[in-house]
């Protein structure tokens, strides 16, 4: 008869799932996080390559290195796939990138900050915002079951904006008439347009030199005169 040792024995499933982490090195969990990692990275090369329309989850099974079916089983739908890939997308640019450089400074280095960040994406990270490019163009035409995602991401671009305006409005930094909300969309559009050009034409369209025109535009248009 067997003699449990101290505190409480192992059960059936977690003997086995020990068993599996020993013979493999992971769990199920985390092999199950690394496929889905792998199938979003996928996801995006080909979303850049030729767009969400034209590509099937069965090639972001092989470009990831597995099947078809297993895109089905980790996420449902290549709908809910593209959602986890501007998730992704998103979330990597906010919070790895943007809040290091917004926080704990002026709204006006922060919003310079955020300018140079937002056009250097182009040339340091060309397969991820070609990848955004792509699918806002189609949620724009052609897919219009994903506008709603896009819409979100935007107003949550926005919104960050817009605070760091009030940021600088309530500092004194600019005008006290300036509507946060309003400046931000004109930010993202100036942003946004200058990328597509960059994307579309990058030889003509220098993105480093045009960074700090750009900030001494919107950084007039915003400021006390």
């Amino acid at each position: 008869m067997n003699k449990a040792g101290p505190g409480k024995q192992a059960g059936p499933g977690k003997r086995a799932d020990t068993a599996k982490k020993v013979k493999t090195g992971r769990t199920q969990s985390e092999r199950k996080a690394e496929s889905e990692r792998k199938l979003i990275s996928a996801a995006r090369r080909l979303f850049a390559r030729q767009g969400y329309m034209r590509t099937t989850v069965n090639q972001v099974g092989v470009e990831a290195g597995y099947t078809g079916p297993l895109v089905s089983a980790r996420f449902g739908s290549k709908e809910a796939l593209l959602r986890a890939v501007v998730k992704h997308l998103s979330g990597r640019f906010r919070k790895d990138q943007v809040e290091p450089v917004t926080s704990n400074t002026t709204a006006s280095e922060a919003l310079q900050n955020y300018i140079a960040l937002y056009l250097s994406e182009v040339t340091q990270h060309e397969s991820h915002i070609r990848a955004l490019y792509a699918i806002m163009g189609e949620a724009v035409s052609s897919v219009p079951e994903i506008r709603p995602d896009i819409a979100h991401l935007t107003r949550g671009m926005r919104r960050g904006l817009a605070g760091i305006v009030q940021r600088g409005v309530d500092s004194g930094e600019f005008r006290a008439n300036v509507d946060p909300a309003l400046a931000a969309t004109m930010i993202i559009s100036v942003l946004r347009g200058t990328v597509m050009q960059a994307l579309l034409d990058p030889r003509e369209v220098k993105v480093k030199e045009l960074i700090p025109l750009v900030q001494r535009q919107i950084m007039l248009s915003l400021q006390q005169t």
